[in-house]
C-alpha cells in the first residue's frame, strides 16, 4: 500500500499557549492545554481564554504532542489549542475516521520521535513526516467502518466490567445501607474491635541487603487501581528486610492513609497473599468471626468514613490511632457471609468479563495491524 507524509493529506495546526492574562473561568473559548483536558471522546477543559491563539474546528482531531504523546480526542466544538496539543484536519482524500484509527496504530512510532529532558515532545516536522498508508477513499471508509465496530465491542466489554463493580457497591448499599449514615440503624463498632490494625514501614535504604527477591513490598500504587486485590509490587524484600518490615497475611484489608491528594485517602484493596507494605498504609487483619470480604466491601463503599478522619492538610493523613477508632457497621456474621457469597459470584463473573475484554482487545489490535498493512 502506498504511503504519504501526513502533511500531504492532512492540515496540521500546532497549538500555542495564549497569554496568561487572557485565562478566564466564565468567558471565552475553552482551552486545551494537554491530555489533562481530554475526556473519553471529546475534551473536558477547565479553563477559558479570551485571546485564543490556534483554534480547532468541529470534527478535527486533537492530538497530544507532549508527555502522553499520541492521546487523542474529537473536537466537538471550537477549542483553543494550547502548546501541548495539535489539531489535525484531513484533506479531501483522507477519511477522518480512518485517520483516527491510524493515529492509534502510529502512537508508538510517534512516541519514538519524542525528545526532551523533563518530558517528551514532538515537533510539527515529526508529525508532518509520519508515513500514512493511503488506499482509495472508499477503501479507507470500509476499513474505518470495520475498526469502528471492533472498537465498539471493545468499549462495551470495558463498560460491562465497570458496571459489574457498580453492582457490587449497589448490593452492599441494598443489604446494609450507607456505612457513613447507617440508615438501617445497624450495630457499629470501632475498627480495632473487628481486627488488628498494622501500620507499614520502610526498611532502611542504607541496608541494601534488605531489598531483593523475597516478599512483596506494597505501596499505595498497588491499592489505587480498579482491582479488588493488590496488584503485584515492583519491589521485594529479602528475609533480612522482612524481619524489620511489617507484614500481614492473606485476607487482610489494606487502606491508603497517607496520600499526596485527599481523594486518595481511603483507597482499599484485599491481600490474597502475605505482603509487607510501607508507612502510607494501614492494614486490618480481621479477627475470628469477621468476614474480610464484608469489611473490605464496607470500606470500599464507605470511603468517606476514612476520609472523615483525615487531617485537613493539602495531602491528607489518617493516623493509626484515628484509623482504629473509626466506627463501622457490625452486622451478624451470617449477614456478612451473605455479602461474601455475592462477592464470590461477582469475582467469577468479572473473570469471564476480563477474558472477553482481553479477547476483544486482541481482536481489535489484530484488525488494526492488518488494516494498515493492506491485509484487511
Amino acid at each position: 500500500m502506498k504511503t504519504f507524509p501526513l502533511a500531504e493529506v492532512c492540515r496540521i495546526d500546532m497549538g500555542q499557549a495564549p497569554k496568561g492574562a487572557s485565562y478566564s473561568q466564565d468567558e471565552g473559548i475553552p482551552l486545551i492545554a494537554g491530555a489533562g483536558d481530554f475526556g473519553e471522546w471529546s475534551p473536558k477543559p477547565t479553563k477559558l481564554t479570551t485571546e485564543p491563539s490556534k483554534v480547532s474546528q468541529t470534527g478535527d482531531i486533537i492530538l497530544c504532542i507532549r508527555a502522553t504523546i499520541g492521546d487523542r480526542n474529537w473536537s466537538d466544538m471550537e477549542y483553543c489549542l494550547g502548546r501541548g496539543v495539535a489539531g489535525l484536519r484531513p484533506k479531501a482524500n483522507l477519511d477522518t475516521n480512518y485517520l483516527w484509527h491510524w493515529l492509534d496504530s502510529a502512537k508508538g512510532d510517534l512516541m519514538a520521535r519524542g525528545r526532551g529532558a523533563t518530558f517528551l515532545q514532538v515537533t510539527k516536522n515529526d508529525l508532518a513526516t509520519l508515513p500514512i498508508p493511503l488506499p482509495p477513499l472508499p477503501e479507507q471508509k470500509r476499513i474505518a467502518a470495520i475498526l469502528d465496530k471492533a472498537d465498539a465491542i471493545r468499549r462495551k466489554r470495558r463498560q460491562a466490567l465497570g458496571l459489574a463493580d457498580l453492582f457490587l457497591r449497589a448490593v452492599f448499599l441494598d443489604m446494609f445501607g450507607d456505612p457513613v449514615t447507617n440508615p438501617k440503624g445497624l450495630p457499629t463498632t470501632p475498627i480495632k474491635k473487628l481486627g488488628q490494625v498494622v501500620t507499614g514501614n520502610t526498611p532502611s535504604r542504607k541496608q541494601p541487603d534488605y531489598y531483593g527477591d523475597g516478599i512483596e513490598w506494597i505501596k499505595s500504587d498497588n491499592i489505587n487501581t480498579p482491582d479488588h486485590f493488590l496488584t503485584p509490587a515492583e519491589e521485594h524484600l529479602t528475609e533480612a528486610g522482612q524481619a524489620v518490615a511489617r507484614t500481614v497475611p492473606s485476607g487482610s484489608i489494606l487502606v491508603t492513609c497517607i496520600a499526596g491528594s485527599p481523594s486518595c485517602i481511603g483507597n482499599t484493596a484485599l491481600a490474597d497473599r502475605e505482603v509487607a507494605f510501607n508507612q502510607q498504609i494501614n492494614a486490618i487483619v480481621p479477627h475470628a468471626g469477621v468476614d474480610p470480604y464484608f469489611l473490605y466491601g464496607q470500606i470500599l463503599t464507605g470511603k468517606k468514613l476514612i476520609q472523615g478522619a483525615s487531617t485537613n492538610s493539602m495531602k491528607g493523613m489518617v493516623s493509626k490511632g484515628k484509623f482504629q477508632e473509626i466506627n463501622v457497621l457490625h452486622p451478624s456474621i451470617e449477614e456478612q457471609k451473605k455479602y461474601r457469597s455475592v462477592f464470590d459470584r461477582h469475582q467469577k463473573l468479572s473473570a469471564i468479563l476480563k477474558r472477553q475484554d482481553f479477547d476483544a482487545e486482541d481482536l481489535f489490535s489484530s484488525l488494526t495491524q492488518r488494516a494498515f498493512r493492506g491485509e484487511l
